[in-house]
């Protein structure tokens, strides 16, 4: 698998791997496609919370206003991730 490397593209992907969101960069990767895939299918995947673009973008919405994030553990990944394998 390839892309256009870039330095914009290599900042947001070592940024998801330094908050602990993605492990390493074909993670970080594969889960920008399951997003970009749920909101173009205007679905979210499977076992998602959320049913299309404008309720993805709420749900942003509101975790952005929750406040500081809490840091990524296995167990915690393991809970938010595990249902949305394919």
């Amino acid at each position: 698998m390839g892309y256009t490397k870039t330095r914009y593209y290599d900042d947001i992907i070592e940024r998801q791997i330094r908050s602990g969101k993605a492990s390493n960069k074909t993670e970080a990767i594969h889960q920008a496609l399951t997003i970009l895939d749920a909101v173009t299918q205007k679905a979210g995947p499977r076992g998602a919370t959320f049913g299309g673009a404008d309720e993805l973008e709420g749900l942003l919405l509101q975790g952005l206003a929750s406040g500081p994030a809490t840091p990524m553990t296995p167990e915690r990944k393991a809970r938010i991730y595990g249902n949305l394998k394919r």
